[in-house]
């Protein structure tokens, strides 16, 4: 019965999901507004330095959970001086003093603080919420859950100055021109390339401002890497992103001639594994479906080439935290060249040894927010941006 009920569950923020992202495919081209909108709130090139190398952490993205009457939360890295405490959506700077100070490398809030929040039990609980809560893997609880810009709302960006010697300390990517020969001809060549995003909601860009149509409009990775890629190498850089969301790599499998032979692709950058790991697909199954992705592409185009992103995490409070983490191991199996892998499984598990999964939540079970998103398309850009 347990089970059953979570089928349904299952099947309905799936339904959900694909309600509110009609059409995910776009072509070269395509007329964006969301992406338009961007350029009043933020820049783009700013967002696109890589957090591991910039000295400056510009909107890093703090969820405050309150226990009695004061909260506390860490930065990913330890402050040398804070330069700016505002909402997400950038409507209102909060004042050190009276909405937060920095002590010990902790922000803190006290109990006049006007910065939003939320309580740890409005977040896992013991009733459900119909439409706003999905089952905890504790019997008996549940999970706060929703779509849209409302866990945005309630965070806050952070803008500061490192310590001085304080590092990164996960993954990070090499830049890949040498095991994606092709890719990298054609892009520092600056000759046509035709670049295809394949996965889950995650690469249509569910809970991206933009993607919401929510200030700052921060683009969806996918979008973002096709800015700086352009920004590079010009404007010979086309793309399609035919992902759909709640989808699985059987689907991908069962899908590619349509939505990944037919586009013609240089290079093919597959997203599932979020949808996949829930469902508790064992890893050797995970594995043979996106070798048979990239066998089929290769036999109308055999020289093109494949960045494979292991999965972030789901909420591990939630009954969406399943197999997840146990992907990145196969498709390292893949990586022969022409392949690469993206380790996002590995940047996930390093942001939560110094960060809640609040900080980094689009709809606090299984989707990226602007600050975790910003991580994804400074990762792949990395792998292939000098």
């Amino acid at each position: 019965m347990q089970n059953r009920i979570f089928d349904i569950k299952w099947l309905t923020v799936m339904l959900l999901l694909n309600v509110n992202n009609v059409s995910a495919q776009q072509k070269p081209g395509d007329k964006n507004t969301a992406s338009e909108a961007w350029v009043k709130y933020i820049d783009l090139n700013t967002y696109s330095k890589p957090f591991w190398k910039t000295d400056t952490i510009v909107d890093e993205t703090v969820q405050v959970i309150r226990q009695g009457d004061t909260a506390s939360a860490p930065l990913l890295f330890k402050a040398k001086k804070i330069l700016s405490v505002k909402a997400t959506n950038y409507s209102k700077t909060f004042q050190q003093g009276k909405d937060w100070d920095y002590k010990n490398g902790r922000l803190i809030f006290g109990i006049n603080s006007t910065v939003p929040f939320f309580t740890k039990d409005s977040l896992v609980f013991n009733k459900p919420k119909p439409g706003n809560s999905f089952s905890g893997k504790a019997q008996g609880t549940y999970i706060l859950f929703a779509e849209g810009s409302y866990f945005a709302s309630k965070q806050i960006s952070v803008t500061y100055i490192k310590d001085r010697g304080e590092k990164w300390k996960g993954p990070v990517p090499q830049y890949s021109a040498s095991k994606l020969p092709n890719t990298g001809m054609l892009l520092n060549a600056r000759k046509k390339i035709k670049i295809v995003f394949y996965g889950n909601s995650i690469e249509t860009g569910s809970n991206a401002s933009g993607y919401e149509g929510a200030p700052p409009y921060m683009p969806s990775w996918p979008d973002q890497v096709i800015y700086n890629l352009r920004r590079h190498y010009g404007n010979n850089v086309g793309y399609a992103n035919t992902s759909v969301p709640g989808k699985l790599a059987e689907w991908g499998l069962d899908s590619v001639q349509t939505r990944v032979v037919a586009e013609n692709p240089d290079l093919v950058i597959i997203g599932f594994g979020m949808n996949d790991g829930t469902a508790k697909i064992s890893p050797d199954v995970y594995r043979n479906q996106i070798k048979g992705i990239i066998d089929a592409v290769r036999v109308k185009k055999p020289r093109a080439e494949f960045i494979l992103i292991a999965p972030i995490l789901a909420n591990p409070l939630s009954v969406f935290s399943g197999l997840q983490s146990s992907y990145k191991a196969e498709l390292d199996k893949l990586a022969v060249n022409g392949i690469v892998i993206a380790d996002m499984t590995g940047v996930h598990s390093t942001l939560l040894r110094y960060k809640s999964y609040q900080d980094m939540t689009g709809n606090n079970i299984n989707h990226p927010n602007d600050y975790l998103v910003r991580w994804y398309a400074q990762f792949i850009c990395g792998l292939l941006i000098k």
